[in-house]
């Protein structure tokens, strides 16, 4: 009789790898996995493989003769699940996910099983914060004190809750930070926004209860990289800082409704030096527009004083820094601006630096084990990159920033 094994039950970035049993020799075994949970109509992946000569399949050592993805994945039978409609990404909430697994043989059915998925341990308390800061906290079982963490989200603007919702199962009190948009005091939108709120919620959470009396860490994607490196310059409090899709210089807003060329970041009232933006965006073959375009073009027509003047001067900075970048981002060129950021690192007398890579991942990088289905970008943005790519540096960046922040501030 076929069996799936798979586990009952997982924390979202937890590999559980598939494995069937007991079919016939050398059949062809198609995996269907599937659930209603993500995405409006499902979402599923299906992919076809050969059983051994012991007439088993399994995802961790056997690629798929055919399906939604290539070669050995343990874990492609999730993060290649697409919605079996036109709706966006799954979110990232605090729900279990239940999916159906199915194993099928000549188009039958041959065994089942259910696994969950759970986007955060059950334990961790969510509390929403609005007053001086604004943003979400999230802080494991017991009674701490836990080691903090700060998240920034990017141009988006929505909090990071599916990072912090995980670092927080992993035992830190992450603070999803909201640094622009609604409510007040917060900036309408992302210009000109005080380099001294992030200081503000550094020492705001440290005064929580059940919050370690230390430094937190600072977790950062795309304009939000962009400010963890600036305040990590700025300040001597961060001692840990990961990055994704980094920035190596101040930019101009990308605030639309403001009429004038201004900076995104200001201190003690003053806008801050910054890139402004001296070129159009491309577009790909798709008709998408590619910003990285004018990201990458605006840097050689400004004046070379202008440009030394907004680069984030990361060497004053003593932090232990991981920055993680795809190479084919379509946003902004995040895995050359790393590598500036390493090169400026590299000399300092204190604190670490790593660069993490992908040569086929884009902008959309996030913590595994998650679907990647619009994580390229959407019917008018191109991210870059390419589904695996993105799965595959999610899948190597996030036990190294982990390692970071487990060596740093506990």
């Amino acid at each position: 009789m076929p069996t799936i094994e798979v586990a009952t039950a997982a924390l979202r970035d937890e590999e559980t790898p598939v494995r069937v049993e007991g079919v016939e020799p050398d059949a062809g075994v198609e995996l269907v996995a599937r659930t209603d949970d993500w995405y409006d109509g499902g979402c599923a992946s299906r992919t076809t493989f050969e059983a051994d000569d012991d007439g088993v399949v399994d995802t961790a050592e056997q690629a798929p003769r055919s399906g939604d993805y290539e070669g050995v994945a343990s874990m492609g039978w999730l993060w290649s699940m697409a919605p079996e409609d036109d709706a966006g990404r799954p979110g990232d909430g605090r729900d279990p996910v239940e999916i159906t697994l199915e194993a099928r043989v000549d188009g039958a059915v041959r065994a089942t099983a259910t696994t969950v998925r759970r986007p955060c341990d059950p334990a961790v308390e969510h509390r929403q914060v609005d007053g001086e800061v604004v943003g979400d906290l999230f802080l494991p079982d017991g009674d701490g004190p836990h080691p903090g963490v700060l998240v920034l989200h990017g141009s988006g603007g929505s909090p990071s809750r599916g990072v912090a919702t995980l670092l927080a199962s992993r035992g830190y009190a992450a603070f999803a930070l909201q640094y622009f948009g609604d409510p007040d005091p917060l900036p309408d939108g992302l210009a000109e926004v005080p380099v001294e709120y992030f200081d503000d919620a550094a020492t705001w959470l440290r005064d929580r209860d059940g919050v370690a009396d230390r430094s937190p860490g600072l977790y950062g994607t795309s304009k939000g990289a962009e400010a963890a490196l600036l305040v990590a310059a700025r300040y001597d409090w961060p001692q840990a800082v990961v990055v994704v899709a980094p920035a190596a210089h101040r930019w101009q807003a990308t605030d639309q409704s403001i009429d004038r060329e201004t900076g995104s970041w200001t201190a003690d009232g003053e806008v801050l030096p910054f890139v402004p933006f001296r070129a159009a965006p491309g577009t790909d073959d798709a008709g998408r527009v590619v910003l990285a375009d004018v990201y990458e073009h605006s840097l050689p027509r400004v004046a070379d004083e202008r440009v030394e003047a907004a680069r984030i001067p990361v060497e004053e900075s003593d932090a232990d820094v991981l920055l993680v970048a795809g190479e084919d981002d379509e946003m902004w060129p995040s895995a050359t601006y790393a590598e500036a950021v390493r090169d400026a690192l590299a000399g300092r007398d204190t604190g670490t630096v790593d660069v993490l890579t992908g040569e086929t991942a884009g902008h959309g990088i996030v913590p595994p084990y998650w679907p990647t289905a619009g994580s390229t970008g959407n019917e008018e943005i191109a991210l870059g990159g390419t589904l695996a790519g993105n799965a595959r540096l999610g899948i190597d960046y996030w036990p190294a920033a982990l390692a970071l922040l487990d060596g740093t501030l506990r």
